[in-house]
């Protein structure tokens, strides 16, 4: 048994550690500071109704910041769960690249779709989703991890986790977004399969 694929790993530590660490220094701020953390490490293109490029960064920072410790929770949560499938796949920095690129992905997806809307979008359940994403992969076929599933595996799946997400935005009565959710599931779809490590090749044969 491949201890690996229930461990945390070092990498994935780090990152709930950020996340953590971000949410402890609000809970420390006072309301106005805190109130400018989030606007300043939000997302939202549409500040003041017009469309303003120069907060795109947001689409990363957003990622690192929660709406309170138990929007954080659930987070976190499923990071304990997702990460060990995912990380001996990716590792390192490219775990966290894949993280966050899924994130950032389900931010843009959920201001494309909620064009002209000011709206602060905070939290790493783009990049949750991005996880459950690269899951195709990874958690549906095979123990080395590597099989390829079939197109009705795919489909499968995804309805399985859209269904999820639908589930999750009904039940926050509209306090989740499930286009950032959405995007940032196709997008580990599609980035997972680039950015994945490949299985090691076997050597040739020697004889003596």
């Amino acid at each position: 048994m491949d201890n690996s694929q229930f461990s945390l790993s070092p990498t994935a530590i780090r990152l709930l550690v950020v996340l953590v660490v971000v949410q402890a220094i609000r809970a420390v701020l006072p309301l106005e500071f805190d109130a400018y953390l989030i606007v300043f490490l939000g997302f939202d293109l549409f500040r003041g109704g017009e469309l303003n490029l120069v907060w795109i960064y947001g689409a990363v920072t957003s990622v690192f910041v929660h709406g309170g410790w138990m929007h954080l929770l659930s987070n976190a949560t499923w990071i304990l769960v997702l990460s060990p499938q995912i990380y001996p796949h990716l590792r390192g920095k490219r775990f966290v690249a894949f993280f966050v690129a899924t994130g950032a992905a389900g931010a843009l997806t959920h201001a494309l779709l909620n064009w002209g809307q000011s709206q602060i979008l905070v939290g790493a359940s783009g990049a949750v989703f991005g996880l459950l994403g690269a899951g195709a992969y990874v958690m549906m076929r095979g123990r080395d991890g590597y099989s390829k599933p079939t197109a009705k595996d795919f489909a499968q799946y995804i309805l399985v986790m859209m269904i999820v997400n639908i589930g999750y935005a009904v039940l926050s009565e509209g306090n989740v977004s499930w286009e950032a959710h959405a995007g940032g599931f196709f997008a580990g779809l599609a980035l997972f399969p680039f950015m994945r490590r490949r299985p090691p090749q076997p050597g040739p044969t020697v004889v003596q």
